[in-house]
């Protein structure tokens, strides 16, 4: 349990910093917006609340949605780069912001799918197992 716990906080730690610098990155010098103390402190906010989710799903043992939320983390901070350094409407600020929220809803909703999916489908395995050893009894 000692090693579970450990690896709930570099779980927690890794996933914060790689978002909080992937924020800072991507607004400071592809967007090109000056980072003020209130733009560090959403980030930091944000990317402690990325590194809450992702480190639950792990305590909770839900490894396949862990991985699909953090694929859809990874994908929405690549579009909101995309589309920091693509659009020169003036709003891609808050393009950029909804495209990562999308990815990432995207990836916790097909993550908590496919992980409904796998369950059903164990119950369903150990189902078939179990009537068959009735039978034969």
């Amino acid at each position: 349990m000692k090693n579970r716990s450990l690896y709930f906080w570099v779980i927690w730690f890794t996933v914060t910093a790689v978002c909080f610098v992937l924020f800072y990155f991507e607004v400071g010098y592809l967007l090109g917006n000056p980072v003020t103390i209130q733009n560090m402190i959403a980030y930091l906010v944000l990317s402690l609340t990325f590194g809450a989710v992702t480190s639950t799903l792990y305590l909770l043992n839900l490894r396949i949605m862990l991985w699909i939320f953090l694929a859809g983390l990874g994908i929405g901070f690549f579009e909101m780069a995309l589309t920091f350094l693509n659009n020169v409407s003036g709003w891609e600020d808050l393009v950029g912001l909804i495209t990562l929220f999308t990815w990432m809803t995207i990836g916790l909703c097909a993550g908590a799918a496919v992980q409904i999916l796998r369950f059903l489908l164990k119950i369903r395995s150990r189902r078939k197992d179990g009537s068959a050893k009735q039978k034969n009894f």
